[in-house]
C-alpha cells in the first residue's frame, strides 16, 4: 500500500508541474505504473543499505529521517520569526493567531533543534546524516530549480491521454 500511494502522490506532484512528466501516466486500469515502480526502486535502496550495514541500518535511516523532520521544523520556524518581524513592521498583515510566547517560543525550539544536531554529531552512528543531509539537500535544490520552470499539466488532459 506505500508503494501504491507513494505512486499516486507522485503522480498528483507531476500533475501540477513538481515532478517529471512520465509520473502522470496510468495503465489502463487506472495504476500509477511509473510512481509506483520508481517507489518500489527506492525501497531497494533500504533492502541495499540493510545488507551492506545490517547492524547499523535502523540507525541510518531513522537518523536521515530525523535530519529530514528537524530540517522542515528550522524552516517553519525560521519562516515564523521573519513572518512576524515583517508584521511588526508593517510590511505583512498581522496574524489573526498569535503563537503563545512568540517570537521567544520559536527561538526556544530552533536552539533545542541546535542541540538535538550537536547530539548527533557526537553520535557515530546518526553522524552520517549530517554528512549525507547537504548532499542531499543540493539534490533536492538542484531539482526544484530544473523543475520551477515547468508550468504545471492540465490535470483534464493529462488524464485524458493516460487512461
Amino acid at each position: 500500500s506505500g508503494m501504491y500511494s507513494t505512486g499516486r502522490m507522485l503522480r498528483d506532484l507531476a500533475l501540477n508541474g513538481q515532478g517529471p512528466r512520465a509520473f502522470t501516466r496510468l495503465t489502463k486500469n487506472g495504476l500509477p505504473l511509473v510512481g509506483t515502480t520508481f517507489s518500489a526502486a527506492l525501497m531497494l535502496v533500504g533492502v541495499g543499505i540493510n545488507y551492506q550495514w545490517p547492524g547499523e541500518a535502523f540507525n541510518y535511516v531513522v537518523s536521515f529521517a530525523t535530519i529530514s523532520g528537524m530540517w522542515a521544523w528550522i524552516m517553519i520556524l525560521v519562516s515564523q520569526i521573519r513572518y512576524r518581524r515583517m508584521a511588526d513592521a508593517g510590511l505583512l498583515p498581522q496574524s489573526s493567531f498569535k503563537a503563545p510566547g512568540a517570537p521567544y517560543t520559536s527561538w526556544f525550539a530552533l536552539l533545542f533543534i541546535g542541540m538535538v544536531i550537536v547530539m548527533m554529531a557526537i553520535d557515530k552512528d546518526a553522524r552520517i546524516s549530517l554528512y549525507c543531509a547537504p548532499l542531499w539537500a543540493l539534490i533536492l535544490f538542484v531539482s526544484y530549480r530544473a523543475l520551477r520552470s515547468r508550468t504545471p499539466s492540465d490535470p483534464e488532459k493529462t488524464s485524458a491521454e493516460t487512461r
